[in-house]
């Protein structure tokens, strides 16, 4: 009798760890970089329209034009984006444009992972609403993910594990306004 206990018992536990898998929120701590970004509209079937296709490469690893993405345990984390050129401000209701290369924009967010539906939701601090972003791919290494940003318009962004720290390697800098209506990284 004790056999079969400790055979159920033993069943049971390699059950639960088959059944388990290791994608939750913990599956994206560390520091990701963006290898590519693409911007495109869709039809209505939802099919990319290839005339609208707009693609932006970066190097994941490069601190001084990039940009990264800093995923924390307690759920918080930092973009870090180097690769602006200009900032947006609204000076006496006049949008100007200041050029300023050589910085890195920190914006602060808040995510959680729904799993049943593969989807990244990010709280930015210069934003009023969450992303949804819909995950596709995710290894240890790399995802992918598809965010509407507004009616038929789609950003496509493709990440990299850059390393498996959180620690930030920017100085404090405060963030920027909200540049895109809607896309995560901006309107590029």
């Amino acid at each position: 009798m004790k056999k079969v206990t400790l055979l159920t018992i033993m069943a049971m536990v390699a059950m639960l760890f088959t059944s388990c898998s290791k994608t939750d929120f913990k599956s994206f701590i560390g520091t990701w970089g963006v290898e590519k970004i693409e911007y495109y509209n869709i039809d209505y079937a939802g099919n990319p329209i290839p005339a609208s296709l707009e693609t932006f490469t970066f190097d994941p690893n490069d601190a001084n034009n990039g940009i990264q993405l800093i995923f924390r345990t307690d759920k918080t984390g930092e973009m870090l984006d180097s690769a602006i050129d200009s900032l947006l401000a609204v000076v006496e209701g006049d949008t100007v444009y200041i050029q300023c290369p050589d910085t890195v924009v920190v914006t602060k967010f808040t995510y959680s992972y729904d799993k049943s539906d593969q989807s990244l939701y990010m709280n930015m601090d210069n934003s009023a609403r969450p992303f949804r972003l819909k995950i596709d791919n995710l290894t240890s290494d790399s995802f992918t993910y598809e965010n509407e940003y507004g009616i038929d318009y789609m950003e496509k962004a493709y990440l990299k594990r850059v390393s498996k720290s959180t620690k930030s390697t920017s100085r404090n800098v405060p963030a920027h306004p909200h540049k895109g209506p809607g896309a995560l990284f901006g309107d590029r």
